[in-house]
């Protein structure tokens, strides 16, 4: 399973979600897996959620918490 295949399990279990967030050390290939390049502050826009950068060592989680310890 790649990382694009993670992302898709993570979107159907919530689909509401607003945000998905992806482990910095998959982020490259996540990009790569979706043929996308992030906008100017870092996000991109996949099956409608946007995107993020969630920090190393993190799991791909959809919501919109995910980071938010390290802005605080």
């Amino acid at each position: 399973m790649n990382i694009r295949d993670l992302a898709d399990l993570a979107i159907d279990d919530d689909l509401r979600a607003p945000c998905l967030w992806i482990p910095s050390e998959h982020w490259d290939d996540f990009l790569a897996a979706t043929d996308r390049r992030p906008n100017a502050i870092g996000v991109v826009i996949y099956r409608g959620k946007t995107v993020r950068d969630g920090g190393p060592g993190t799991d791909v989680v959809v919501g919109s918490d995910q980071g938010a310890g390290w802005r605080r």
